[in-house]
């Protein structure tokens, strides 16, 4: 937290600010991204709340500006790469990373536009409520994380509860859900309306949505909003990939079958460049055709399908 001047609003002109900005930011839906994700705010909220007795792992208690590296129990994929390592900032972050040290050494306090810049080390990130908030103040609680569920259909939890915006006498408490083989992403909020003369309610002072490495190059990110107040306690955003369904139709005729597997099959093996490399074949995107684009292409055929 940095000690920054706190604007003033009174109730008329922070309620009309708020109707006005809200037109024009909030959105039903967003997406799809150059990497296939959408983002919705029409998914159920349903807190799964891990802090105190719930059972979840407290970090970062007292702490302003701090990062954590967190194991994530399973591969988590996002746009096409497969993640079992996150850097927990308490601003609110969340970073894929491949290694526990990139956690290390680096301050995300100022929040910024994904849309014209990059998160520290560009970094690719989840951001459900990144803005400068902290733990160090009295009353300030800590980040939890806990995992849910069997293999297979895990929930990975992170929680930043009882986080204090920079200027605010009340904090924000919110969590992100990473799920196992869907691979969707949930921001849940159970409380961000801090009052109408507080800059920072409902993601005012705040960047939240997703974003790739390189994305400022690729444009895989989607920012539901940046300093916009438009969120509410008890509301949810859903991020989403593309259908596994939709990405096994290898050749786009409607229908997942062997005639997919086979476009596999024939390229297996081959890297972008390549002769015999078909880049219909290479469904993840990570320039090889191999084990894992077969495994989604077959894992999606009709139930009791046998190719040859």
């Amino acid at each position: 937290m940095r000690n920054l001047a706190t604007k003033t609003f009174s109730g008329l002109t922070a309620a009309l600010a708020l109707a006005v900005v809200t037109a024009v930011t909030s959105a039903a839906t967003k997406g799809p991204d150059a990497g296939g994700y959408s983002a919705t705010d029409s998914a159920v909220y349903s807190l799964v709340d891990i802090a105190g007795a719930s059972g979840g792992t407290s970090i970062l208690a007292g702490v302003d500006d701090g990062v954590a590296a967190l194991t994530i129990p399973f591969a988590f994929r996002f746009y096409g790469k497969s993640y079992t390592i996150a850097c927990a900032s308490s601003n609110g972050a969340l970073y894929l990373v491949d290694l526990a040290t990139s956690c290390d050494g680096f301050f995300d306090f100022a929040n910024i536009d994904i849309s014209s810049a990059t998160t520290p080390n560009d970094f690719a990130a989840v951001l459900p409520f990144w803005s400068d908030l902290t733990f160090q103040v009295a009353g300030g609680g800590s980040v939890f994380y806990q995992t849910i569920g069997a293999p297979g259909s895990r929930k990975f939890v992170v929680q930043w509860k009882d986080a204090y915006p920079q200027g605010s006498l009340n904090p924000v408490t919110f969590q992100v859900i990473l799920h196992e083989g869907s691979n969707r992403i949930l921001f849940q909020y159970q409380n961000v309306n801090l009052g109408e003369t507080n800059p920072t309610t409902n993601g005012g002072r705040a960047t939240i949505g997703i974003r790739n490495a390189g994305a400022l190059t690729t444009q895989q990110q989607i920012e539901w909003s940046y300093n916009a107040p438009v969120l509410a306690n008890a509301s949810v955003l859903l991020f989403a990939p593309a259908s596994v369904k939709a990405v096994a139709d290898v050749n786009a005729d409607g229908v997942v079958s062997c005639g997919d597997v086979a476009i596999v099959k024939a390229s297996f093996g081959k890297r972008a460049g390549q002769a015999g490399f078909d880049a219909r074949a290479d469904v993840n995107n990570d320039r090889i055709v191999n084990v894992m684009d077969l495994t989604i292409v077959s894992r999606s055929l009709p139930a009791g399908t046998s190719c040859p």
